[in-house]
């Protein structure tokens, strides 16, 4: 890998990892408010939201004013840095090593990057969940003993099956984004429009496409990532004592042993909520996830784009004194 294209991944993950720090901070309580529409069916709680409007009135007038509604965003902010740092350098990297590039090869580089990184996270992402939808988990150190308590150290990648299939969410993002961007912006330009407001518009309609597709599988990690105690989804109690002694007496078999498995995947969740709940479960919370994903993809974009040139320029104008340095301790 060339010094060039050394610098240039660099820039996109320093660029890209304080653009969405900025964002995630920016969005955060509609992120906090559609995290708890998503697992309130789930929650054993008589309060109840009936929209993304509903849910910030009640969460600022029930428990605590303002900061109730950044409640884990020390946590989420780290997790956003780091993942987005680790994203874009991936991505980049695997683009830049890619002399071919077609629709199947971006997808896969995208989702490639996407689970790489994902692997890293998403213990912080489990904690952050743990805080949004417990509005008693006062610190990081306990929401980690918490979910260690109840499902030992393996209970922190908690939903990666489907972080897994949400890392063409990126994927799906960046390929709509790059191949309306080569066809709308030169036209644009030619006609005086700023090309910051196109990036911006191009960018949150891409995250909005993306998020559509594959909104049920973040309905489905959200459930996964909730308390033992909380799971509503699963067989009612008589249920369970039928299953109990059906397997004392029946000794498991292949096909039983995979149900049992897929049943604790993403795909499991989503089949067990669909039966109890309906199909509109898994889209509970949708529209505040498109109003944050559109402002949120839309300023990381935009901010990135500016700090990536900055991050080149200051590089190359500082790059000769540092040569300097170096040679004048030699």
């Amino acid at each position: 890998m060339s010094s060039n294209a050394a610098l240039d991944a660099l820039g996109h993950a320093v660029s890209g990892s304080i653009g969405t720090a900025i964002s995630t901070a920016a969005v955060f309580p509609l992120d906090l408010v559609t995290t708890r529409l998503k697992a309130q069916r789930q929650l054993n709680s008589a309060e109840h939201y009936d929209g993304v409007i509903d849910g910030l009135r009640a969460i600022f007038s029930r428990h605590g004013g303002i900061a109730a509604l950044y409640n884990g965003l020390g946590p989420d902010v780290g997790k956003s840095v780091v993942d987005s740092f680790l994203f874009f350098g991936f991505y980049t990297y695997l683009q830049q090593k890619s002399r071919h590039s077609n629709v199947l090869r971006e997808l896969a580089t995208g989702a490639l990057a996407g689970a790489c990184s994902r692997a890293i996270t998403t213990p912080i992402s489990n904690v952050v969940t743990r805080m949004q939808v417990q509005p008693d988990t006062e610190s990081l150190s306990q929401a980690l003993a918490d979910i260690r308590k109840e499902g030992g150290n393996s209970a922190l990648w908690s939903g990666y099956s489907a972080t897994l299939i949400l890392t063409m969410n990126p994927s799906i993002t960046f390929f709509v984004n790059r191949r309306l961007a080569r066809r709308i912006i030169p036209a644009l330009q030619e006609e005086d429009v700023p090309v910051a407001w196109i990036a911006f518009l191009l960018a949150a309609f891409s995250k909005s496409a993306a998020t559509i597709l594959t909104y049920p599988f973040q309905t489905g990690r959200t459930r996964l990532q909730m308390p033992n105690n909380a799971d509503s989804t699963a067989p009612a109690n008589g249920e369970k004592g039928e299953t109990t002694e059906h397997k004392k007496n029946v000794s498991k078999s292949l096909l039983t042993w995979l149900i049992e498995a897929l049943d604790k995947t993403v795909f499991g969740i989503i089949i067990r909520i669909i039966n109890n709940e309906g199909p509109r479960a898994l889209y509970d919370g949708l529209q505040g996830e498109l109003l944050k994903g559109f402002l949120s993809h839309g300023l990381t974009m935009v901010t990135k784009g500016f700090l990536h040139r900055l991050v080149i320029r200051l590089w190359i104008l500082a790059r000769p004194h540092v040569r300097r340095r170096l040679h004048g301790k030699h």
